[in-house]
């Protein structure tokens, strides 16, 4: 069936109008333009949907069937358009970001506020989540953009640098390092490890410099999130290395972070997308407020 757009607006004008020019007249057609594009509706449907008179025209049954529906296919259109136009102009539009269970609780809602207060008729949903499950997410299609980390490069993901921040000590404010302005690797052989669950990319980057250092390196406990660790060494349960921002949340449970070096680990921080999957303009914004924070912070920090 090749009906087009023109033809029902046109079937729909001599409905409304009942004439022929007043119709075209409607529609800034000719009077001629018009009756073709009711031939050639008529011709593809396979039945008439007008009876002509001398002046005027009168819907058929069929017509008077087909009226309706022609208006709503119409209208529906003209929604989706107009939704469409909407969600490019920002004026409405939902955007999913997952961030892991830190990141969501430090420095993303910040971001978030601040873009809304720009465009207030988005809708931001927020999904914190492990470090490991955010990749599979993104690859799932359940989140349109994410932050975190990449273990290692992967073909159906590509990442926007953010910030790096360094791994640091977290400890109890009465344990000897809580003193000190920092504290070697080597020196947590000793010590109770709390480390991440082994599917965490953070995990892999303590393992790789502990071992290093302390070759028959063996961890204490093991859990799955940064706020479990946190909580645990404040009961005196053990040290574990956390990422800087985690001073954000430690604060609040009497630890202390010490700056952990021989050697300074860095690790990066990314804006995570699929790799050849067109953002949505909403989320494509919300892309840029989190890159256009990152430049800020990288001149902020460059003039401290």
């Amino acid at each position: 069936m090749n009906i087009t757009l023109r033809q029902l607006r046109a079937f729909i004008a001599v409905a409304e109008f009942g004439q022929f020019n007043l119709a075209a007249r409607s529609l800034h057609l000719t009077q001629s333009a018009v009756s073709i594009l009711i031939r050639d509706l008529e011709s593809e449907i396979g039945v008439r949907l007008f009876d002509r008179h001398t002046r005027m025209v009168s819907l058929t049954l069929v017509g008077q069937e087909f009226l309706p529906q022609a208006r709503k296919i119409l209208k529906d259109l003209e929604l989706a358009v107009g939704d469409v136009r909407d969600n490019a102009s920002l004026k409405r539009g939902q955007v999913t970001i997952a961030a892991a269970i830190v990141l969501a609780a430090t420095i993303v809602p910040p971001i978030i506020a601040r873009f809304l207060r720009m465009y207030p008729e988005i809708s931001v949903n927020i999904r914190d989540m492990p470090e490991e499950a955010i990749t599979p997410a993104l690859k799932r299609n359940e989140v349109d953009i994410a932050v975190g980390t990449l273990s290692e490069d992967d073909p159906e993901i590509t990442a926007t640098p953010l910030l790096r921040d360094k791994l640091m000590l977290v400890c109890r404010e009465d344990h000897p390092f809580a003193k000190r302005r920092s504290v070697r690797w080597a020196e947590l052989q000793d010590e109770n490890l709390i480390v991440l669950a082994a599917t965490n990319p953070l995990r892999n980057l303590v393992e790789h410099n502990l071992i290093r250092v302390v070759p028959n390196f063996r961890p204490k406990y093991e859990v799955r999130f940064s706020t479990t660790a946190i909580s645990m060494i404040s009961a005196g349960m053990g040290v574990a290395v956390l990422p800087e921002n985690s001073s954000q949340l430690a604060s609040a449970v009497q630890v202390k972070t010490i700056d952990l070096v021989d050697p300074l680990v860095m690790r990066d921080v990314s804006l995570l997308q699929r790799r050849q999957h067109s953002l949505s303009p909403a989320a494509d914004r919300l892309k840029a407020a989190f890159v256009a924070w990152a430049a800020d912070r990288a001149g902020f920090s460059s003039h401290d």
